[in-house]
């Protein structure tokens, strides 16, 4: 039995409680939150400052909350990406973060994992990621009160 790759989410918020997300470079139209794995011997926090400097390439945020829950969702059995073979899918603890003053996020000083960068209504992003994502933005979401009814 494969397990989950334990990861991190970033929910960037602005003004009007917009969250930065990113397209997907490998799929036009397909946008989510900064996230990324866990590396043997790093923390969660640790994680997700050094994939904030690689998908977006800033570290400068505040963490305003952790999320306390880890929550999981499974790959798609017909996903083909190396990842879905090695894992059953991704154990995600997620961060609210607000950019500090002098932060300035680009993809031009980015590992380019992202197309283009973005303010999104977290509605919208919930329309824009792929499906079998959808419940654990929901959960995400939920935790930190980002989608109103």
């Amino acid at each position: 039995m494969r397990n989950y790759r334990d990861c991190v989410v970033a929910v960037i918020v602005g003004e009007n409680g917009l969250v930065f997300a990113g397209e997907r470079d490998d799929r036009a139209g397909v946008w989510q939150l900064p996230q990324g794995g866990i590396d043997p011997g790093e923390s969660p926090k640790e994680a997700l400052l050094r994939e904030l400097r690689e998908e977006i390439g800033t570290d400068r945020v505040r963490v305003v909350r952790e999320g306390q829950d880890w929550i999981h969702y499974d790959f798609p059995e017909d996903l083909e990406a190396p990842i879905a073979k090695k894992f059953r899918g991704q154990r995600q603890k997620w961060f609210l973060l607000e950019f500090l003053q002098d932060a300035e996020p680009s993809i031009e000083k980015s590992d380019k994992e992202f197309a283009s960068l973005s303010w999104k209504n977290p509605a919208e992003l919930m329309r824009d990621i792929v499906a079998w994502k959808k419940e654990a933005y929901e959960k995400g979401f939920e935790i930190f009160s980002l989608i109103k009814e």
